[in-house]
């Protein structure tokens, strides 16, 4: 829609090619615009508040079940034995499934918005399988945790950049699709190398001692961290949302093609690049804590967009809150069936595909 003097509205901002620059609201018609702004922030809001509260009634049942205030008291140094018990090993595996719930999500949306594919998913660049090849070959080395989440987060990144460097080289200044095409061939093969690499490390592994490990690593846990370990997985997570978040609405003017970028001045590539860094670091990240976790970021920004609409400001931040709950939400159901805990990433893939089938109809009869 047209404002004053030939400039285009964007969401709530005024664009006047070929730079970017932000009117005031009123340059721009705000009713409808604002209306979903705020429907969007109270959505998100109400997922912020399911979170808070499955996370302390996760916290309150169970065997090391434990009151927020019996909680507090053990995080002053004085609170009951079993308080103390259940700050660490119980509030290290909450972080770490919220965080790599949220990580997946938002990875997973900045996918689907960048590459306008409702398929695309945080394994994309083959993000995942690099990360697996690197925890698998710690583990066959015989490295403690904090080595083997390493490898796995160098081996994400790795695997990452190869595929965008493959995809750079591929493209040549071809503009047509934007090299998106580039970019999705180059991450299929990169995964499928890192796949293969993963495949050679299984064979070279010791049945009865290092194989049970590593599939059990590759079949995905939240348990595997100590309150140190979840906290410094934090950083890169966080770093990865924060630049997603910055983006914003420029992901929007991304998915829409590289000229329309470029007329409206923004750097198509550096942006692009930035961003699919940025996802491919938070799936690094979650990989290394979680193991191999799918579905999640898959279905997470579907269900997301049903709530509050395609916006990348509005989009990306509901989906990390859904990634976030749900990841949550299977981490107890995987308690829940006895002594012997399931894997979160086959439980997710028996509560996900599912539930994507279910989204996925539902969606279609809207249409």
């Amino acid at each position: 829609m047209a404002g004053r003097s030939g400039r285009q509205c964007l969401g709530d901002r005024l664009v006047d090619p070929p730079t970017v620059w932000y009117g005031t609201r009123r340059d721009c018609p705000p009713a409808l615009d604002q209306v979903k702004r705020a429907g969007a922030s109270r959505t998100t809001a109400l997922l912020v508040a399911l979170i808070v509260a499955l996370g302390f009634l996760v916290m309150a049942t169970g065997p090391l079940g434990v009151s927020p205030a019996a909680l507090l008291k053990a995080v002053a140094g004085s609170g009951s034995s079993q308080a103390e018990l259940a700050l660490s090993l119980r509030v290290p595996r909450l972080l770490a499934a919220l965080a790599c719930g949220a990580a997946l999500a938002g990875a997973g949306a900045a996918f689907q918005i960048l590459f306008r594919n409702p398929l695309a998913s945080p394994d994309l660049l083959g993000v995942t399988s690099g990360a697996g090849l690197g925890a698998a070959t710690a583990l066959l080395l015989g490295a403690g945790a904090w080595i083997v989440q390493s490898a796995a987060f160098a081996g994400g990144l790795a695997t990452g950049a190869l595929a965008l460097v493959c995809a750079g080289l591929a493209s040549g200044g071809a503009r047509s699709n934007d090299g998106r095409l580039s970019l999705i061939l180059c991450g299929i093969v990169a995964g499928a190398l890192a796949t293969a690499g993963l495949g050679l490390v299984v064979i070279a592994a010791e049945p009865y001692s290092q194989l049970p490990s590593i599939t059990y690593w590759l079949l995905g846990s939240f348990t595997r961290s100590d309150l140190g370990e979840a906290l410094s997985a934090l950083v890169p997570m966080t770093a990865g949302a924060l630049v997603l978040l910055w983006l914003g609405f420029r992901l929007d003017v991304l998915s829409l093609g590289q000229e329309q970028a470029r007329s409206l001045g923004l750097p198509a590539g550096p942006l692009r690049v930035i961003a699919l860094a940025a996802a491919a670091l938070m799936t690094s990240a979650a990989v290394a804590v979680a193991g191999v976790v799918g579905w999640i970021g898959l279905l997470a920004p579907h269900a997301a967009r049903r709530l509050v609409g395609e916006q990348a400001s509005q989009l990306i931040p509901a989906s990390m809150a859904i990634g976030a709950l749900a990841a949550l939400a299977i981490d107890r159901l995987a308690t829940a069936f006895g002594p012997a805990e399931l894997p979160v990433g086959l439980l997710a893939a028996l509560v996900g595909a599912p539930a994507f089938l279910a989204l996925f109809i539902a969606t279609a009869r809207r249409a």
